[in-house]
């Protein structure tokens, strides 16, 4: 299934989805009693994050900084050694690069480009659809200096949860269009 069809169905769980034939307004297309149904059984983390990204939910977004946190404890030493305010920030910045992701140029968002008369991934995004942000930016966003971002090897294990989240979004993704549709 691709993430396009599950994004559409998440984007339909939101109290904003609305009837197809009504134009400004009308009576949301589920209830909630839908969307707690649909995000059963979610991880918490996935749950906060899809919150988070899809119903800009700042509680949510709270909520899964906290649980990164702990998640990257226990994927990386780089992390567990980092004194706690310091991972707070990179995980503030792994959630605001999460949820404001930009759109790649090249395939505008999709993670598809045709070439020839066949579709295929898009290279410079890898298939992801965002635009990847750089180093430079990173450093910033995480209040690091970029030349310790760099040293201490910190960007890896930054792109590894980048990854991560984006495994446990497509998983919720694909549960909830299965349960929604």
């Amino acid at each position: 299934m691709s993430t396009n069809k599950a994004a559409y169905h998440m984007a339909r769980l939101t109290p904003k989805g609305l009837q197809p034939d009504t134009i400004f307004g009308g009576t949301p297309e589920l209830t909630m009693s839908d969307i707690a149904a649909a995000c059963s059984r979610l991880q918490p983390l996935q749950f906060h994050l899809i919150m988070a990204k899809y119903c800009d939910d700042v509680r949510s977004a709270l909520q899964a900084m906290a649980e990164l946190q702990d998640e990257m404890c226990e994927r990386s030493k780089v992390w567990a050694d980092m004194e706690a305010i310091k991972r707070s920030y990179v995980a503030a910045a792994l959630i605001e690069e999460f949820v404001g992701a930009r759109k790649c140029r090249r395939c505008k968002g999709t993670g598809e480009v045709v070439e020839g008369s066949a579709v295929v991934g898009c290279r410079p995004c890898q298939g992801t659809g965002q635009r990847n942000a750089s180093v430079t930016a990173r450093a910033k966003a995480c209040e690091i200096p970029e030349s310790t971002f760099r040293s201490r090897a910190i960007n890896e294990p930054y792109q590894e949860m980048i990854r991560v989240m984006a495994d446990l979004e497509i998983n919720a993704l694909e549960r909830i269009s299965r349960r929604a549709s």
